[in-house]
């Protein structure tokens, strides 16, 4: 799964909030696109970069879903701050609460909203009249939401290796992709016999030690995949023959 954006104005108040990234016009964006927590941690820091001269403020946490439906063991610190024009500040997250699981990677929502300043008061515009009415003022929110990968300590094989272990496995108009690995994987690319199939369309995450039904409409002789990296790229193209069951 990638990461989403959606923009939509906000009148009179918030209606409802987006991710943000429109550099050349300002905005906030963020150090990471994506996250991950290693055991041996004692925090991950991501800075939330102000690009324009509009202060925000920036209110941020760990949920458990991506529709922040359930809690996490992080927290945020801070976890609301003020971000003045061309500024950048810091957050660190920080593990709390029970344990998880220690043979797999689970699987987190980072999450910020940043809620632009309203600065001068809404401008006035001149009646036919000679009156003066109030003109509605615009504003647009940011809301952004980052995978957090919480990775333990001493697994059996490391991430670079996990990524060629994946199976592919035609069972009649599905692919079935295997997992066996003890991390999440997502794909960046997946070709069928040279033909790029739609991540957006379909689920393209990979839950450890687990599968993933892919439909197709025909026999697939070979896979070409690539994975996202820890740092939000991608890894080399690998190529596979289709098992058939």
């Amino acid at each position: 799964m990638s990461l989403r954006r959606v923009i939509a104005p906000i009148i009179g108040g918030i209606l409802s909030m987006c991710v943000g990234g429109a550099h050349a016009d300002g905005g906030v964006s963020f150090s990471h696109n994506r996250l991950v927590y290693n055991e041996k941690d004692q925090a991950v820091g991501i800075s939330a970069i102000n690009h324009g001269d509009t202060p925000y403020l920036i209110q941020s946490g760990v949920s458990g879903s991506a529709d922040k439906s359930t809690a996490a063991p992080f927290l945020v610190t801070p976890p609301l701050f003020r971000l003045d024009g061309r500024a950048q500040n810091m957050m660190r997250i920080i593990k709390v609460g029970a344990p998880l699981p220690a043979d797999r990677e689970s699987i987190f929502y980072f999450y910020a909203t940043a809620i632009p300043g309203q600065g001068a008061s809404a401008g006035k515009v001149d009646n036919a009249d000679g009156g003066d009415k109030v003109g509605a003022k615009l504003s647009i929110a940011m809301k952004t939401i980052l995978k957090l990968l919480y990775r333990p300590a001493n697994l059996p094989v490391s991430i670079d290796q996990a990524h060629g272990m994946m199976h592919f496995v035609q069972q009649g108009n599905t692919i079935l992709i295997k997992n066996p690995t003890p991390y999440y994987q997502s794909f960046s690319l997946l070709e069928f016999d040279g033909a790029p199939q739609n991540l957006d369309k379909h689920e393209s995450m990979v839950a450890p030690m687990s599968h993933l039904v892919f439909p197709v409409n025909k026999r697939v002789n070979k896979v070409t995949w690539s994975v996202m990296n820890d740092y939000g790229g991608t890894t080399p193209r690998i190529s596979q023959n289709i098992e058939r069951q």
